[in-house]
């Protein structure tokens, strides 16, 4: 990477020999289909040269390096130049740290096993065709003239790729052994939750260094971290030793991560649709991650190098959009960018775009640590930050020298919940937990300084009096905390705070009708969107249209006027929102969204004669569930048991009746659920899942005298885990209750 334009260097490059040849090599035919399959005459006088390797013969402008390497070689394999290299790249090649950018080259290599027969694969998203023949494999690159390198290939007499992949689309079936892995589905993890989290030193080089120089540097640098560029159309240099393997092995060493993608550039003015550009390189970047076995939870960090101020707008929608479809792939958003563009540009946006769960800035001011004048304190606070310091150095450990830039990072991410209803209780992006409620008629939080810590509070957020019911607290992509609650006159009431225990900054009205408490929601596209019932009994929704803008609404939803209580909404993959409410004659209405604020999809009864408002939740294998109690005080749940599949139940989950209210269902890290419900004398009871997925059949009691709704949330960081119950008790007080394992429960403390 670099912190100065890489433009001109670029450019440069792309300019040799093309235009010489481009009359010479013209086939109009080929050029439109991409499909040709035998050699054609390529016969530009004077303008081409023949390069033979390993029986092949490839007509290439005669302006192209031939650049002979083997796996002991130290050349650097960079598609950034127009050249052939033949052979194995050299397991440590010396490449500059800040290469960027992919042109028309072609590296040749002989193929690591028996090929059966020729074939060809294309990723259209990173530019790239696969080739595997008789005893070669070739990787060839393009960048705006691919009909070159197809003629280039055909001149070989080899095939083209018959269909392109677009995302993960296109089907595995006959593509090549060797270029399989560029077809390949997102692979479970297998790399620890920590692999890409650090506190210290770090570098990264333009291609990931070879095992031994690893070793090396493992012992005798300041290094514990690296960086790995793991796919994008603007990745330079070639990679012969990032594979799972390599991975795995230094993981196991000790290493921790940097994933770097690498895609369409601002400074290049490539980006010209940012939505679908991005959610195309986001979605292409989870294959590739996912392949070295990085899973869901892991930051991957896109690479925007600096822009003119004219590509700003393009940009910031670029990374807002590629944030969004991150975190609906179940994946961390990190952003690198210069401190003077890309970061000053997001630090304006705080509030209005969708950002990056990590920070990284390109200052080199020679500073190893992670403070930068543009970044408010605020603003991707600890844990969320790092920092390349200098670029471009060559540094020797144990003898085996690497051009490197050095990075300081502190990066530690508790794992992507899945995007689950808001609650009175909320696990804050920090790991801290912040609890909130509604006393004398005014807004009152508690909250924790650092992660399992002690509460501070009440803390009196609002001073109006206007206020009852139950507030429900959802965090936005961007950080900014919003809490919702009914007004006495049977409005809702928005206030957002830019941190736990922060003063509330703003506050809104939104004018309307409702029965109960509200439901909200911080979606996938980094907006909030709020749900309630009206006094007439119809489904209404609140929504923001643009990431920390005002709320639209109230719109009506469902046109009948059956409905009670407060609903529940969750949010699975890809964008579909699942609003859930008890029917006034006992039943559990569903209703299906493609967005939020746009038109119902789709409704179904699920059926139960209940007494209390639903609780539902996103399980760790993106399916939903939903609880409620029944007439007869039994806790009943309802389960998809494929995504997207229609509902089972309800399913009778206790015994024994003699439960009330709104139940809370809480997921632990292992897949398995917890669902609480309170007893009418105020005690609470749980009944949890052994195995994620299976029958509900553990139960507890976990005692107290509480009164209201429960909520629950997973606690926040690696040391911490677990579940933090909270309630209010019958005396009025607030009570929180800490658990290591859905039936190990410490006892009710007061908070």
């Amino acid at each position: 990477m670099m912190q100065l334009s890489a433009r001109a260097a670029r450019w440069v490059l792309l300019g040799v020999a093309v235009a010489a040849v481009a009359a010479g090599l013209s086939a109009p035919a080929l050029a439109a289909t991409g499909l040709a399959s035998r050699p054609v005459q390529v016969t530009a006088s004077g303008a081409l040269k023949t390069v033979t390797y390993l029986g092949y013969r490839f007509a290439v402008p005669t302006g192209w390096p031939v650049v002979r390497t083997t796996r002991a070689s130290t050349a650097c394999v960079r598609f950034n130049r127009h050249a052939i290299y033949l052979g194995d790249p050299g397991r440590n090649q010396h490449c500059r740290s800040g290469l960027l950018g992919t042109t028309e080259a072609i590296l040749v290599q002989p193929a690591a096993g028996r090929v059966p027969g020729a074939s060809a694969a294309e990723d259209r998203v990173a530019r790239r065709i696969t080739v595997v023949s008789s005893g070669i494999e070739v990787t060839a690159t393009f960048d705006t003239n691919r009909a070159l390198v197809a003629r280039i290939l055909s001149s070989a007499g080899l095939p083209l790729p018959s269909s392109a992949r677009a995302g993960r689309a296109v089907s595995q079936k006959n593509a090549p052994n060797a270029a399989r892995r560029l077809l390949a589905p997102a692979a479970a993890a297998t790399l620890p939750a920590g692999a890409t989290s650090y506190t210290g030193e770090g570098f990264d080089a333009c291609a990931a260094p070879s095992s031994a120089f690893m070793s090396a540097w493992k012992g005798a640098s300041p290094y514990g971290a690296v960086g790995i560029y793991i796919g994008g159309a603007e990745r330079a240099c070639a990679q012969p030793n990032l594979t799972a393997g390599w991975v795995s092995q230094q993981a196991a060493a000790g290493w921790r991560f940097i994933p770097v993608y690498v895609g369409p550039q601002a400074e290049f003015s490539q980006i010209t649709s940012p939505a679908s550009q991005a959610v195309a390189a986001a979605e292409d970047a989870v294959t590739q991650a996912a392949a070295l076995g990085f899973g869901p939870g892991s930051p991957i960090y896109y690479d925007m190098e600096t822009y003119p101020s004219a590509q700003k707008a393009n940009a910031l929608a670029f990374l807002s959009a590629w944030t969004t479809q991150l975190h609906a792939e179940g994946y961390r958003s990190a952003v690198y960018s210069s401190s003077s563009s890309g970061v000053t540009d997001l630090v304006a946006n705080f509030t209005k775009d969708a950002m990056p769960d990590v920070i990284w800035d390109a200052l080199w001011n020679g500073q190893a640590n992670t403070t930068d004048p543009v970044i408010p304190a605020a603003d991707w606070p600890t844990g969320r930050r790092a920092h390349q310091f200098s670029g471009g150095v060559n540094q020797t450990f144990g003898g085996d020298t690497i051009n490197v830039d050095q990075d300081y990072l502190n990066v530690s991410l508790t794992p992507l919940p899945a995007v689950n209803p808001g609650q009175s209780a909320l696990a804050a992006s920090g790991g801290t937990v912040a609890d909130y409620v509604i006393q004398g008629r005014n807004l009152l939080t508690y909250y924790q300084g650092s992660p399992g810590g002690a509460f501070t509070g009440p803390v009196k957020l609002t001073t109006a009096g206007n206020l009852t019911g139950t507030p429900v607290a959802v965090q936005a992509a961007n950080g900014l905390i919003w809490v919702f609650a009914e007004t006495t006159g049977g409005a809702v009431e928005a206030f957002r705070q830019s941190a736990p225990g922060a003063a509330v900054s703003q506050s809104a009205n939104l004018a309307g009708r409702i029965e109960g408490s509200p439901a909200a929601i911080a979606t996938q596209g980094g907006t909030i969107a709020v749900y309630v019932i009206g006094v007439n009994g119809g489904l209404y929704t609140y929504y923001q249209t643009s990431p920390g803008g005002v709320f639209a609404g109230p719109k009506r939803l469902t046109t009948a006027a059956n409905l009670s209580g407060s609903p529940a909404v969750v949010q699975v993959a890809k964008g579909i929102l699942s609003v859930y409410a008890r029917t006034t004659g006992g039943a559990v209405k569903a209703a299906w969204q493609n967005s939020a604020g746009g038109a119902v999809t789709r409704t179904a009864n699920l059926g139960g004669r209940l007494t209390g408002s639903p609780a539902a939740i996103v399980t760790a294998v993106n399916t939903i569930a939903v609880y409620a109690v029944g007439a007869h005080g039994q806790l009943y749940g309802f389960q998809q048991r494929v995504p997207g599949a229609l509902f089972t139940g309800p399913t009778q989950l206790t015994a024994t009746g003699g439960l009330t209210g709104t139940p809370v269902a809480v997921p632990w890290t292992n897949g398995t659920v917890s669902v609480y419900a309170r007893t009418t004398s105020g005690s609470v009871r749980s009944k949890w899942q052994s195995v994620a997925g299976g029958p509900f059949n553990g139960s507890a009691a976990l005692g107290g005298r509480m009164a209201g709704d429960l909520a629950g949330v997973p606690m926040g960081g690696p040391a911490v885990g677990g579940v933090s119950l909270h309630a209010t008790g019958t005396n009025g007080r607030q009570y929180a209750d800490r658990g290591t394992a859905p039936g190990s429960f410490a006892g009710w403390v007061v908070i």
